[in-house]
């Protein structure tokens, strides 16, 4: 065998183990899908895909963070289990979140001017105008990073809980929709801080039903409502941080006595706001 044969053979083994070195030590890890087994109706759950990838449930596809969470929203009225599916370039995961039910409280609200439970065609006109505003924000591209994942959120409010998320409200003797949201009732001016790091998106006046409204988007499609106002103090495009200052409770719109509601949205479901706060 000649020396150049030789050599050549030396030259392909060293290159073969270089090769296998650098493919060792650059694996493809296998993907991760973090997610809770079960959750509650009205429960936002909080996931995770390690390393990101894609995310789907429900035929629509969740932002995703660039560290990989992202966010699903149980309707109150969830009957089924939530099936998420997730891939990236090199694996697929399909996971299957159990739904529980709860009991629902029935509240009955009465004194309320008639023409805020039955609004005339004009009322029902401003109603319809207020609604579009609030969608529009509720339908708009998430933001893609998760503001409140690093410090979760707090109540915005200090005070008595006086109306519960999910109940069967019945207005003056008259059914209406399930409540959406947390109702704190609070003396006129108490300050309402940020639940958590946001950026204010719609700051409305004197809306028919809501009265003076605020919505902060806190990331990943999900966001907080604030109505009945009496001074919004924030503007829209305000970056705020949890515990920043950003109105003071009022007894604007439909309401009966000062108190703050609370609605945390993702997309469009409404979700538990109680279940929400950072234990």
């Amino acid at each position: 065998m000649s020396v150049n044969i030789l050599l050549f053979k030396k030259i392909m083994i060293r290159l073969l183990t270089t090769v296998f070195v650098l493919t060792m030590a650059s694996p493809i890890w296998a993907l991760e899908l973090i997610l809770p087994e079960s959750a509650y109706q009205g429960d936002m759950i909080v996931g995770r895909i390690v390393p990101p990838g894609e995310v789907w449930t429900g035929g629509k596809a969740l932002a995703v963070s660039e560290e990989g969470y992202f966010v699903i929203g149980v309707p109150r009225d969830r009957k089924s289990d939530t099936v998420v599916l997730a891939k990236n370039n090199h694996d697929r995961i399909k996971r299957t979140i159990r739904i529980l039910a709860r009991k629902w409280r029935i509240e009955r609200i009465n004194g309320l001017p008639k023409k805020k439970v039955s609004p005339d065609p004009a009322a029902l006109r401003r109603i319809k105008a207020d609604a579009r505003k609030v969608n529009t924000v509720r339908s708009s591209p998430p933001y893609p990073l998760g503001l409140f994942v690093e410090k979760g959120f707090s109540l915005p409010v200090k005070g008595r809980v006086s109306g519960v998320f999910g109940s069967q409200r019945i207005l003056n003797d008259k059914p209406r929709s399930p409540h959406r949201g947390l109702d704190i009732a609070a003396p006129m001016g108490t300050p309402v801080l940020s639940p958590a790091d946001g950026i204010v998106r719609l700051t409305a006046k004197d809306m028919y039903l809501m009265g003076n409204t605020l919505i902060v988007d806190h990331g990943l499609g999900v966001r907080s409502i604030f109505i009945h106002l009496n001074r919004i103090l924030a503007k829209e495009g305000d970056r705020v941080t949890q515990g920043d200052l950003i109105a003071r409770v009022g007894q604007s719109g439909r309401a009966t006595g000062p108190h703050l509601h609370w609605g945390v949205f993702v997309g469009s479901v409404a979700v538990d706001p109680e279940r929400v706060v950072k234990k």
